[in-house]
């Protein structure tokens, strides 16, 4: 099953999650193999992270709350609202390839 995770954050939460973005990538690459798509969620004008949304291919509920229990953005507190719900998957993920290009720019 599928699981759609939807996260915004909280007042400040955006700039705050610049420091431990390495780790949130280095997060993301751990649940790879699960992972049908991730991505930013920005704001209307398409300037400003509002949020992030991810969807995992796992077994249970349970399974995808796992993931965003341990994800660094939301151990840092940095999420006002988190919905996760059953999806349908319909599009593929980025690469491995993508995901250590983003990681190199955390230097």
């Amino acid at each position: 099953m599928t699981y759609l995770i939807h996260c915004l954050y909280r007042p400040g939460g955006a700039q705050e999650r610049l420091p431990i973005r390495r780790a949130h990538i280095e997060y993301m690459l751990e649940w790879l193999p699960s992972t049908v798509f991730g991505s930013a969620i920005l704001s209307s004008n398409g300037g400003t992270p509002i949020g992030m949304v991810v969807a995992l291919n796992v077994s249970t509920n349970a399974d995808a709350q796992r993931f965003i229990s341990g994800e660094p953005y939301c151990s840092a507190g940095l999420f006002g609202t988190i919905t996760v719900n059953p999806l349908v998957q319909m599009t593929p993920p980025y690469t491995r390839d993508f995901l250590e290009s983003e990681l190199e720019k955390c230097e």
